[in-house]
């Protein structure tokens, strides 16, 4: 098994893709997280892009949104192999925002438990 990264490739940029996700893209809740997704092609060989947002509507200062995007892009990094390995076999690609909706104080354990639960939903139901 390959060690778990999360390069620059696996990056979701550039904002008419951002906001072609987050306009078409099919929706998942799990609080505090809401997982919007979509089907397509994407310029990389990684089966899947991902952009993390912490609105500062929810958590207003800006130490608090950096350390909850960290906690969010290190669970996925442990756990992108859920969405990782159905994607391959199927030779599909997608692209995934997470967008955090609630209060500041989340472990990683918790993140780790809301993304893959996310994951396998978003999977399950729109993969």
């Amino acid at each position: 098994m390959a060690r778990p990264t999360f390069r620059k490739h696996e990056h979701l940029c550039g904002r008419l893709r951002i906001q072609e996700v987050f306009t078409s893209g099919r929706t998942v809740h799990d609080h505090p997280l809401k997982l919007i997704g979509k089907i397509m092609e994407l310029p990389t060989i990684a089966p899947a892009q991902v952009a993390f947002a912490v609105p500062k509507r929810v958590l207003r200062k800006a130490v608090q949104r950096n350390r909850v995007k960290r906690l969010m892009r290190e669970a996925y990094r442990l756990n992108k192999e859920v969405c990782h390995a159905p994607m391959r076999a199927s030779g599909t690609q997608c692209a995934l925002l997470f967008v955090f909706q609630g209060k500041a104080n989340v472990t990683l354990a918790e993140m780790e438990l809301k993304i893959t639960r996310s994951l396998e939903r978003w999977m399950k139901e729109h993969g």
